[in-house]
């Protein structure tokens, strides 16, 4: 049996500004600083031998403290990183021109192989995400491991776990800092929990 807990990074600049983020990147705010604090006291008393995290800063930064506190290092892996959007990364959602909000309606949809440039379509998001967590759990059978990675992707993950269409309206929000708790047991992945930790 294997625990394993995906980790939204803490709230980022662009995340308060309403910017896509995708591959690009921002600093965390004071409330993002303090979410990645109260992660340590989260896991407290969860003994975990494993810690994960996207490449990208903002994972990597919310993920510092827990690696301090657990005397872990991070193993950072590309293919934990949040959807790429290609050119609209780093762009305001106020600003988008109507093109550009009827691309993003289109992948948000999960439209077949439907991709913003050359970026990713959200297929392609879950499968690496998914393929992903499967290494990790093979490797480290048995174990409790930590994952930070990115809301959108979490979310995928968590379809692709509860066997929800990919194209299949979002029924769930993914916070910053959100814990989300999985269980590998005879075969499979289950879903035990997802708990905020966003200061709400």
């Amino acid at each position: 049996m294997t625990d394993l807990y995906l980790i939204r990074h803490g709230e980022t600049l662009f995340n308060q500004l309403g910017y896509f983020q995708g591959h690009s990147d921002s600093p965390l705010t004071d409330i993002g600083q303090q979410q990645a604090l109260n992660l340590v006291s989260y896991f407290d008393s969860i003994p975990l031998q494993q810690l994960y995290c996207s490449d990208l800063g903002r994972a990597i930064i919310s993920a510092t403290p827990l690696s301090d506190a657990k005397k872990l290092p991070l193993q950072t892996c590309p293919r934990l990183r949040e959807v790429s959007y290609d050119y609209l990364d780093g762009q305001a959602k106020k600003q988008l021109s109507e093109e550009d909000k009827q691309k993003l309606t289109r992948l948000f949809s999960a439209e077949l192989n439907y991709r913003i440039g050359q970026g990713e379509t959200l297929a392609e998001v879950q499968m690496r995400l998914f393929k992903k967590i499967n290494e990790i759990e093979a490797t480290h059978s048995g174990q409790s491991i930590a994952v930070m990675t990115h809301g959108l992707s979490i979310v995928m993950l968590i379809k692709q776990i509860l066997h929800i269409p990919v194209d299949a309206p979002r029924q769930f929000n993914i916070h910053n800092a959100s814990v989300c708790h999985l269980l590998f047991k005879s075969g499979k992945w289950i879903l035990q929990s997802i708990e905020r930790n966003d200061l709400s």
